[in-house]
């Protein structure tokens, strides 16, 4: 820092511990980060400095931080000054990944909603936050009634849900629908055929169930 320090006097500017010689910071320098993408206006983590020339050699401190021409700890310059990952908001200090306007510890780096990390190496923005693409599709509407899939193509819009054209299918026969000439029962589509011999079977069913539970005259 250019000056000299009585080694009782030399201590955080935050905290207010002495650097002592007790060995707490050895081997805890800052690794190379591997940026994905670059993102600016990220402080990088000062290295640690030596004490100034002029201390007492027994008592030279085992490292620390300078910012502003003020000597800190290692654990309150990462708490004031690094930058914070966005899934944990702790300190970034090693390997990270940036995405999304910050940085992430690489294993932070996951979809919000199931929280596994991103083979493919894609992943989808929704509101500042990660999904994979089940999830954010799913978040969005955009799933197939029919096999709970995303719908990323062309769809059928139908009684408010969404299918693959080839999801279209009535739920008894298996045989393709068209629109406008299905018919609906329960969260299930029908072609017109199928529905209402069902809808006669299902009402027959229900009568004689009812009957069932009538007091006998």
């Amino acid at each position: 820092l250019d000056q000299t320090w009585h080694p009782e006097h030399f201590f955080c500017a935050h905290c207010g511990k002495v650097f002592g010689d007790d060995g707490m910071f050895q081997g805890m320098g800052v690794g190379s980060p591997v940026p994905i993408v670059p993102t600016p206006g990220i402080p990088p983590i000062a290295p640690f400095s030596s004490p100034a020339v002029g201390a007492h050699p027994d008592a030279l401190p085992a490292g620390f931080h300078e910012r502003s021409g003020k000597p800190y700890c290692h654990r309150d310059f990462l708490a004031m000054f690094a930058p914070k990952c966005q899934g944990c908001d702790r300190p970034v200090t090693d390997n990270y990944l940036s995405a999304l306007q910050g940085v992430w510890h690489p294993e932070c780096f996951v979809c919000t909603e199931c929280l596994s990390s991103f083979a493919s190496g894609s992943f989808f923005e929704l509101q500042g936050r990660p999904y994979c693409e089940l999830h954010f599709h799913q978040r969005q509407g955009n799933i197939c009634h029919g096999c709970s899939h995303p719908v990323t193509g062309r769809c059928i819009t139908a009684a408010g849900r969404k299918y693959h054209p080839e999801h279209f299918i009535c739920a008894y026969c298996l045989g393709q629908l068209q629109k406008g000439t299905f018919r609906e029962h329960g969260d299930k589509m029908y072609c017109r055929a199928c529905h209402d011999n069902n809808t006669a079977l299902v009402k027959s069913w229900f009568e004689a169930e009812t009957r069932k539970l009538l007091p006998k005259r």
